[in-house]
This record gives C-alpha cells, structure tokens and sequence, in this order.
C-alpha cells in the first residue's frame, strides 16, 4: 500500500508513543523507579507525550484532508499564511477551515472579556472574512473539565457549558461590533468540557483543552 506523507509521519509519531511506552516499563520492570530528584525529568517526558499525542492528532488530521477531493478553498491558504509561526492552528476539514486559538491567548482565567492584546487574531480574521463575505462562521468555545473556582463565577455561568457559550458570543460581539462583520454570518455554541483534544490530567492538558474553535466555510456545509 502506497503510503502518503501524512501516514508516513503518523506512523513515526506512533512508533515513537510505543517506544516510550516500552521504555518506561522496562523501567519499572527493573526497579528503577524516579526519586523525587528526577521530578523535572519526569516533566519533561510529561511536556514530551503531550506534545506527541498532539502530533498523532495533527496527522491524523492531515489523512483526513489528503483523502478529501478537491482544492481547499483560498481562505485557508491566506489563513495558513496570516496565522504561521503563531499559536492560531488552522486546519482544513473539507471545504470548511477550522482555525483553533487558545482560550488563554482570548480571556484571563475565568473571564469571557477578549484580552486587549488579543485583539489583532480576530482583526486579521476579520479582514480574511471581509474579502470572502460568501463564507459563514461558526464560532465554538470549548473548556477543560475543571468546575469553576469561584461563587461568583458559579452564579454568573452556572457551568463549563456556559462559561464557552459566553466566550464564543464575546468572539462573535466583537467581530460584529469592532470589525464591522454582520451578525447573520456566524453561528455560535459552547461544548463545555464533553470534546477534549487531550486528557485533562495535567496542566498542558487543561490548558490545550482551552480553546476556541472557527470554522469558516460555505453555510450549509457544516452543522
């Protein structure tokens, strides 16, 4: 079977899950079990795994998009080239493109209100969205599994659910209100916690699971 690019990568990434794996038991196996001082060792394989867990995904990703017909729209090639070397990940699910930004980049903790500095990620989508006014927005705010820390929090969202939905609606206000966007164009929802990307058993876990998700494509593509 001839293999593409994306299934040769895929491929490395899960050898090297596996060889990992096989590492840390024969560790176990021969009574070397990490000391206390081995903590930042232990950190950094965590930093490891996660990041090669978010490489399966990726590829697995690209399979999906080699295996879909025809060329993908050129708003994803201009997004591809706004958002590079950035922490906006833009992918392509058929015709859609399916830009992820961190929820951390957009909000403080707890908070639905965008960070000032934040602002120039919805500019430069907003002027993409401008040039192809054709395209509709879905707009999908996603959390980590961790119940909201404060009273006042719990009695202004309630939950996770909620809280995504609010940042979501935040995104598509200021779209609307600051970079002159029609409100008909874009779809909003929250998922809560139920789509994590990774386990939600560390830090860089949680904080990957963050995210705010936009897809961008022709109206009745997506649901």
């Amino acid at each position: 079977m001839r293999r593409t690019g994306a299934s040769i990568r895929l491929l490395g990434v899960e050898l090297t899950l596996i060889a990992l794996a096989f590492g840390l038991m024969a560790g176990l196996l021969s009574g070397c079990i990490p000391s206390p001082y081995d903590q930042p060792l232990v950190e950094q394989l965590d930093r490891e795994v996660l990041a090669l867990q978010e490489r399966n995904r990726m590829c697995k990703e690209q399979l999906v998009t080699c295996s879909q017909d025809g060329t993908p729209h050129v708003f994803y090639s201009e997004m591809v080239e706004v958002f590079s070397g950035t922490e906006v990940k833009v992918e392509r699910s058929g015709p859609n493109t399916v830009l992820v930004v961190p929820g951390g980049m957009l909000f403080s903790s707890g908070r639905t209100t965008i960070r000032q500095e934040a602002m120039m990620v919805l500019d430069l989508l907003s002027i993409g969205l401008h040039l192809h006014s054709d395209l509709h927005v879905w707009v999908i705010g996603h959390t980590d599994d961790s119940p909201l820390s404060s009273s006042s929090m719990r009695r202004k969202y309630g939950t996770n659910w909620e809280l995504s939905a609010h940042r979501a609606a935040s995104v598509m206000h200021v779209m609307v209100k600051e970079f002159d966007l029609p409100a008909e164009r874009f779809t909003i929802g929250g998922r809560g916690p139920v789509q994590p990307i990774v386990a939600n058993d560390t830090t860089e876990g949680r904080a990957l699971n963050r995210r705010l998700v936009i897809v961008v494509g022709p109206p009745d593509e997506w649901r």
